[in-house]
């Protein structure tokens, strides 16, 4: 793969947005919880070290699938691709409803309101 293949890839768009999410929410995760304190046997409620790949991981599928079906619609290849392109939107939607809003809705709240 050269570098004008790799600038247009799915996979490292993906990859990158799905890293810049992971940021963001990792952050956003550390922003609530450290008001709070840590406990002295270790135990809060925030982020740990293997949380963060875990989360990039799952925002990296995520957003391949929804780039992927949005690059086959866009390309008109619908018809082509239809097994997986159907199953592209189908783990995105997986993804999106037991995953990411559980996850951004928890979040949200913790903001919303004072504390927890």
């Amino acid at each position: 793969m050269n570098i004008r293949n790799a600038k247009d890839s799915t996979a490292i768009m993906a990859g990158f947005t799905g890293l810049l999410f992971a940021l963001v929410y990792v952050g956003l995760e550390f922003l609530r919880e450290m008001p709070k304190g840590i406990s002295i046997d270790g135990a809060a409620n925030t982020i740990s070290v293997w949380h963060f790949p875990l989360i990039w991981l799952l925002a990296g599928i995520l957003f391949y699938c929804v780039f992927y079906a949005v690059g086959t619609i866009r390309g008109g290849n619908v018809k082509e691709r239809a097994i997986t392109f159907s199953l592209s939107v189908a783990v995105a939607a997986i993804l999106a409803l037991f995953w990411l809003l559980p996850m951004v809705a928890g979040l949200v709240q913790c903001f919303g309101r004072s504390g927890c």
